[in-house]
This record gives C-alpha cells, structure tokens and sequence, in this order.
C-alpha cells in the first residue's frame, strides 16, 4: 500500500509546500551563518555540517524511496489521520526549531563556529535542552515519516538522522567546552541534549 500522497495531488501538494518553506527557512539562515562567518566567528566543525546535510538528505530520500516500493511495510489503519498528524508535526518542528534560532539570537550558526563574545544562552527551551533546534528537525524527520504511512520509511528517516545529529552534537558540545570552559560544563550538567528530563 503506497503512501496517501503518492495517488491524492491535493495531499502530495500540501506536503510539498511545507518542506519547500522549510527548505527556504533554512537558505535563509544558511546566508545568516556566512555573514556571521564573515565577521570573524571561528569555525570548528570537523566536516559536521556535510555529514549531517548528508544524512538527513539520505534518510529523506530511501524514506520516500521506501514509502513508495516497500508496500509490506505501510500502516493500514488510520491513514488519513497519520498524514495530517504529520503534517502538523512537521510544522510544529518548523516553529519550534526556529524559535530556538530565533532565542540562540546572533550565537547560532549552521557549522559549528564560536566568537570570542559568545555566552552560554539559557533562555526559552535552552533552561531544558542544549539542542532545541535539533529537536526541531527531530519534529520534522518524525512528522515527514507519518506523512508517509510507512513503518520502515520512518525507521530509514529517524536512523539516517539520529548518526548525523550525534556527530554533530559531540563536535559541537567540545568545541564550545573549550572555548565556554567551567560556564559551559556547568550547563550541560543542569541540561540534557535533546528531550526534557529524559535525554
């Protein structure tokens, strides 16, 4: 059974339009993150932000690709309530990612980079988790595989995901360790990474 928007235009188009303005949302702070590098922020990444772009791309490809060719695995029942969960996830991931950018203000950029001027931030979601905007794509990743009404496809797109945000995650946490120093250790022990009270 394959996905409710491979054979419905009007559900394949609502779909669409909110990856496309989530995929212009983030061009739009990919062009923030060069000004700020510009300006003298110093980067650190390790190749994090290629892996993590690399993964999530990959998990959202054989997710669809699964969606579409692995019929055994579909969800049969409530169909149509899965797609627009989905799709109501995906956009609550949306806001909530970029309301975490929005609170991490000029600090936050997409390759892992600090400036000598930066702080711990601890306002909004960040007095709970160290990683909101994470948390957002998690969102997303966990709506677009409802949207898809496939066991397997949602398995594909949280496995592909979870690898690249770890990477990036640990990269991102020792290079603000080393520059944040005692401030930062001190949050991370006050926080979790991803999921209030739990991880």
């Amino acid at each position: 059974m394959q996905p409710l928007f491979a054979h419905q235009p009007v559900l394949l188009g609502v779909l669409v339009a909110n990856l496309f303005i989530w995929r212009v949302m983030e061009a739009g702070v990919d062009i923030r993150t060069f000004k700020r590098l510009r300006a003298g922020a110093r980067r650190q990444d390790k190749g994090s932000h290629a892996v993590l772009i690399g993964m999530l791309t990959l998990g959202i490809f054989f997710g669809l690709l699964v969606a579409l060719k692995v019929p055994a695995t579909a969800i049969t029942s409530a169909r149509i309530f899965l797609f627009w969960l989905g799709i109501l996830l995906i956009n609550a991931g949306i806001v909530f990612r970029f309301y975490a950018i929005h609170v991490l203000g000029t600090s936050f950029t997409t390759t892992v980079a600090v400036a000598p001027e930066q702080t711990v931030v601890e306002a909004g979601p960040y007095r709970l988790i160290r990683h909101p905007s994470y948390t957002g794509v998690l969102i997303i990743l966990f709506g677009l595989g409802l949207t898809c009404t496939n066991w397997l496809s949602l398995v594909v797109l949280m496995g592909c995901a979870l690898p690249g945000l770890s990477y990036r995650i640990h990269v991102e946490e020792h290079a603000l360790q080393e520059h944040l120093g005692q401030q930062y250790q001190e949050y991370m022990r006050r926080t979790k990474r991803l999921i209030p009270f739990v991880v």
